[in-house]
């Protein structure tokens, strides 16, 4: 567990979520700076329908790639390349001087430090991410749901682990018209928060499968022999 939390802290928030949905996912401004996680139901009578109308459009996405930008809590920005192949593969690259590489095979989530030259492994199904990876995304049954705002400006779902074990809400942000999975917000058990945003998204394109596989440390290993 304590891995998991020095991954989860440094960087893997970017990777509590899942798949986009059915259009592209622009930023907007109101996704510039981190906002407090509004945990609420404002329909509750129409939850359930809800819930199966985003599961849907989660599920409609096999694979996307596209631009991130991570605000944090402290005023940190950070901005990155995202590929996402469902099930199970995501791959997050930070530009420099942020040398941070986060990347599962859909087995095993790895963390790796360029500038440190260190690795963190933790299996997938270990971190928030396994949920939404999923073949089948089900959130009423896989998380508790602890909260469904409907504004005209977003749909906001607020879910944690169900079983306790995990630490921390997220917040997954939807365009009210397209469903388009614009935004994400990571809540820590600290007080701290964690908003990243989604832009210049394309969908259900080729993604080269390779791209999901951390080799450095086997790279190392050939060398050293």
């Amino acid at each position: 567990m304590k891995k998991f939390k020095k991954i989860y802290m440094a960087g893997i928030a970017l990777a509590a979520l899942s798949i986009g949905a059915i259009a592209t996912g622009q930023v907007g401004q109101a996704y510039s700076t981190p906002q407090p996680v509004v945990s609420s139901f404002s329909d509750p009578q129409n939850v359930e329908y809800d819930l199966t109308r985003l599961d849907g459009a989660l599920n409609s996405i096999t694979n996307f790639e596209g631009r991130f930008t991570q605000y944090t809590s402290d005023g940190q920005i950070d901005t990155g390349i995202i590929h996402l192949s469902r099930p199970g593969r995501m791959r997050f690259e930070y530009d420099a001087p942020n040398p941070l590489l986060v990347v599962s095979d859909g087995v095993t989530l790895v963390q790796h430090d360029k500038a440190l030259e260190t690795t963190d492994r933790v299996p997938l199904s270990a971190t928030p991410l396994n949920y939404f990876l999923k073949e089948n995304v089900n959130l009423a049954r896989d998380t508790e749901v602890v909260g469904l705002l409907k504004t005209p400006q977003e749909i906001r779902v607020t879910a944690r682990d169900g079983s306790g074990e995990m630490d921390g809400d997220i917040s997954m942000i939807f365009d009210p018209q397209t469903l388009a999975f614009k935004a994400w917000v990571i809540a820590d058990s600290f007080g701290g928060e964690t908003r990243v945003v989604l832009s210049d998204l394309r969908y259900n394109g080729n993604v080269d499968p390779r791209i999901f596989i951390h080799r450095d440390e086997d790279r190392r290993d050939r060398r050293r022999r």
